[in-house]
């Protein structure tokens, strides 16, 4: 079959020490129905195995090529990065070593990229488990900026999933990459997912589950640290990049002292998400069990600091609320 009309796809697999999974998941992308694929995957510095058995990989397979960390990175976004800068194809996707597509997936989400003029296209997963059952499905659906912004601040998690594929022009004429913001390396997909729709991105949805996720003891959502202090990159950006309408629709902000108002609410809202996260709320079940109560104000200082850098900016606002931020500094000083 002539390759020279079907567009190459480049498929991204990041690796470290993922051996146990990762041959799955190669092995996903080399059989897929769609013929024209490029496979990188790039290794974050694996002591597992997993770099010698790309290299004898690579030498057999002219369609993988690897890319080779000499330090660990400590996430997933330089890998990313480094994809977007070496694809050769018109579209790519990115997807760590542990999941896998189904044998389609790339050849149906190329199909409704071609017949729109969308830079992104995503699907619903299956969740599964370290034996490929599937234990769950997650669904998806289209939302608007300003349903995804609502969502994220309220509940800090993504809306729609980033694991999809990508029309490479669009990062090209934008002149964009991966974002890291703050220095949060983890969970920064929904970072990114705002920040892509901010750029002009546009984006499609098969309702079908293409691509399978994994769920198991080592998943890096599972750190309890690394969640808070992801969640506090999360409501930075936004608070950053969004009028305040946007992510608190409920508050009248029709009022003079807005600027010194908004201070106070924000220092009331990590105030009172301290207080939630102390008392084991907001967070998932397996995680409230795997951690003393106790020990979670350790993790809580980027909390306490965002507050109290709020109060400080309110009392140099105005006086409107200098009584609510001076009582709210006192209940911050007792934590």
């Amino acid at each position: 079959m002539s390759l020279d009309n079907i567009p190459l796809v480049s498929i991204g697999i990041i690796n470290y020490n993922g051996m146990r999974f990762l041959r799955n998941c190669i092995d996903a992308y080399l059989k897929q129905s769609y013929p024209n694929i490029e496979i990188i995957i790039i290794d974050d510095c694996s002591s597992d195995g997993s770099i010698e058995y790309l290299k004898s990989l690579e030498k057999e397979n002219e369609r993988i090529r690897c890319i080779y960390h000499s330090i660990n990175s400590g996430g997933p976004s330089l890998a990313i990065q480094e994809l977007i800068d070496e694809a050769r194809g018109k579209y790519f996707q990115w997807l760590a070593c542990d999941d896998y597509p189904e044998p389609k997936a790339i050849e149906k989400l190329v199909k409704l990229l071609e017949e729109t003029d969308n830079d992104y296209a995503y699907c619903n997963f299956s969740v599964i488990d370290d034996k490929n059952n599937t234990i769950a499905h997650w669904g998806y659906r289209l939302p608007t900026i300003e349903e995804m912004v609502y969502h994220v601040f309220t509940y800090c998690s993504g809306i729609i999933p980033m694991n999809g594929l990508y029309r490479r022009d669009f990062f090209l004429k934008n002149n964009i990459s991966w974002l890291i913001y703050r220095n949060n390396d983890h969970s920064s997909d929904t970072i990114n997912s705002l920040y892509f729709i901010m750029q002009g991105m546009t984006y499609c949805m098969l309702k079908e589950s293409l691509i399978n996720y994994r769920i198991h003891s080592s998943n890096e959502s599972q750190n309890i640290a690394q969640r808070l202090r992801t969640s506090l990159s999360v409501y930075d950006f936004i608070i950053q990049n969004f009028d305040e309408a946007v992510y608190l629709p409920d508050i009248n902000w029709q009022q003079e002292n807005r600027e010194e108002m908004k201070s106070y609410i924000l220092a009331q809202f990590y105030y009172n998400k301290i207080m939630d996260y102390l008392n084991l709320k907001g967070l998932p079940s397996h995680l409230r069990q795997s951690i003393p109560k106790e020990q979670i104000i350790n993790y809580l200082e980027g909390f306490v600091k965002e507050g109290i850098s709020y109060i400080h900016r309110g009392l140099g606002q105005g006086n409107s609320f200098r009584e609510q931020l001076l009582e709210l500094e006192e209940a911050y000083k007792k934590l």
